[in-house]
């Protein structure tokens, strides 16, 4: 009986050298975004005239350079307005007797504490000048569920959502033979995926709210997006295709799709980066139907539906080339010899 052959000593190290890498890139690729965390052009607003918010955005410019992007509201009403149509995150009102945020705990519970934050420094160097105290009041304008008021729920659906697509993409691509049975189930798995994990989402964790078909809608969008993209790579590079498509969506997508507190408190222009891609712009399309009635969705849909659609042309070209190559290996044969 012969004696399997040594593995060399050569790529003994460089395995552990890999892996070391493998795992480094990892670490910084999770734990990056979360060190270098901070505002970067937060939209809030402030209820006043324009003198007041560049009054304020001058404030907040000496204590966080770039940190906000400070807009003026008229009065309450259009800052809540504003609020729900997500084009701020939240609003502060300034008066000599007491200030008022208003904020949403459903955009970003993180920022949401920021602002108040703002707000109580804000709240102490008035009385301090006038001699009094100055109260703060606060008023969520769009809330989180009471089972879930950190949004700790919603935050960990992002994990989910990133693997359901590259589960559902491996599974299919590996096990399922024949390009119209592939094709079939990338069609029926993310929405059946989708439902299950809205109702998770809705009734056993209750931590968001909403219509439950707009959120399943929206899961099932997102998954479709980053499985079909998986997919279409791994048709047409075979498993290295579906080592890119994991990488982009895992390792890149989803430490910057900005789930866990705001795509603008990741590092500069990052977190703009994630929303294009399908974890970010998945996770803004979710918290938007679930709380803000679709407001401020448009770019995460055009962009679910661009990486669904290069995702289709992928696995198009993939099959085309296939059928190809073995009409290729066909006409190849070799023909018997008559007698």
């Amino acid at each position: 009986m012969e004696t399997p052959e040594k593995t060399p000593v050569g790529r003994v190290v460089g395995l552990s050298v890999g892996l070391a890498l493998i795992v480094g890139l990892i670490t910084l690729a999770f734990a990056w975004p979360s060190a270098g965390m901070g505002p970067h052009e937060v939209p809030i607003a402030v209820v006043g005239p324009d003198e007041a918010a560049a009054q304020v955005q001058d404030q907040l410019d000496q204590a966080e350079p770039d940190g906000f992007d400070v807009t003026a509201a008229a009065d309450p009403d259009e800052a809540r307005s504003l609020i729900e149509d997500r084009e701020v995150y939240a609003a502060l009102q300034i008066a000599p007797d007491g200030v008022t945020v208003y904020t949403a705990t459903a955009a970003s519970p993180t920022v949401a504490r920021l602002v108040t934050g703002i707000a109580d420094q804000i709240a102490a160097q008035t009385g301090q000048a006038a001699g009094q105290t100055v109260a703060v009041t606060v008023e969520d304008v769009v809330a989180l569920p009471a089972d879930d008021p950190n949004g700790a729920g919603l935050a960990a659906s992002a994990l989910p959502m990133a693997m359901g697509g590259i589960i559902i993409a491996a599974l299919i691509g590996l096990s399922v033979r024949g390009t119209g049975r592939q094709i079939a189930a990338a069609v029926l798995a993310p929405p059946a995926v989708g439902a299950g994990v809205a109702a998770i989402l809705l009734y056993v964790l209750e931590s968001i709210e909403g219509d439950f078909w707009s959120v399943a809608g929206a899961l099932a969008l997102t998954m479709a997006a980053s499985s079909w993209t998986i997919l279409g790579l791994l048709k047409l590079l075979g498993r290295a295709g579906l080592a890119v498509g994991a990488v982009i969506v895992m390792l890149i997508g989803n430490p910057l799709s900005g789930m866990t507190a705001a795509p603008e408190l990741l590092p500069a222009h990052w977190g703009a980066f994630g929303q294009f891609l399908t974890p970010g712009a998945g996770g803004t399309l979710v918290r938007s139907v679930a709380y803000f009635d679709g407001a401020g969705a448009d770019t995460a849909l055009l962009t679910l539906a661009a990486w669904l659609a290069a995702g289709a042309v992928l696995f198009t070209a993939g099959a085309v080339r296939a059928r190809v190559k073995a009409v290729g290996v066909d006409e190849r044969e070799p023909v018997a010899a008559t007698a």
